[in-house]
C-alpha cells in the first residue's frame, strides 16, 4: 500500500491499519530523523549566541528526545501491533498511557514556547538561530497533527473494535 504524503479527507473512513502505516511514515519517521538534529543545532546556537540569550533549550530538547523516542518504540512494540491485529479491546490500558503521554508531549512543546519566548527572535538573530527556531514551530506543528491523528481517530476506531 503506497502511504498518502498528505492526510486523506477523513481519517475516520480508514480502516486502523491504513492510519497506522501513514503515522508511521509520515510522523514517526521524520522525528527519528530530525529531532538529533535539533537538539544539535540548538546546542551550536547556544554556543554562538550565549547561554543567557537561549538558556535551557538544548537541555530542554534532549528530554523532549528521549522521551518522544521512548513514546514511538511503545506505540511501535505493543500499541500498534495490537490494534493490527484487531485487538482494540485490549489495547484501552495502553491507550490511557500514550494519551497521557501525548498531554506530557504538550507541556514540552509549552514548554518549548516559554523558553523561546513564543519563537520570537531579536533584531540580530543569526540565520542558524532563525533556522533553529523555523524547525521547532514546525516540530511543534507536526507533533500536534500527530497527536491528534491518534488520539482523535486512531485511538477511538481501535477502541470501537471492542
Amino acid at each position: 500500500m503506497k502511504v498518502p504524503s498528505e492526510p486523506v479527507a477523513d481519517w475516520r473512513l480508514q480502516p486502523p491499519a491504513a492510519i497506522i502505516e501513514f503515522i508511521l511514515a509520515r510522523f514517526h519517521e521524520p522525528l527519528r530523523r530530525d529531532l538529533p538534529g535539533l537538539v544539535e543545532r540548538a546546542r551550536q546556537v547556544e554556543e554562538v549566541e550565549g547561554r543567557q540569550r537561549i538558556a535551557g533549550l538544548t537541555s530542554h530538547l534532549e528530554q523532549v528526545h528521549l522521551a518522544v523516542e521512548s513514546h514511538l518504540a511503545k506505540e511501535e512494540r505493543i500499541l500498534f501491533p495490537l490494534i493490527i491485529a484487531g485487538r482494540g479491546a485490549t489495547a484501552l490500558m495502553p491507550i490511557k498511557v500514550m494519551m497521557t503521554e501525548h498531554e506530557d508531549h504538550g507541556e514540552n512543546l509549552r514548554r518549548t514556547r516559554e523558553l523561546t519566548g513564543g519563537f520570537a527572535l531579536p533584531a540580530d538573530a543569526s540565520t542558524a538561530w532563525r533556522g533553529l527556531y523555523r524547525d521547532l514551530q514546525h516540530l511543534e506543528d507536526e507533533l500536534n497533527q500527530h497527536i491528534d491523528l491518534e488520539d482523535k481517530v486512531l485511538f477511538t476506531r481501535a477502541l470501537e473494535n471492542r
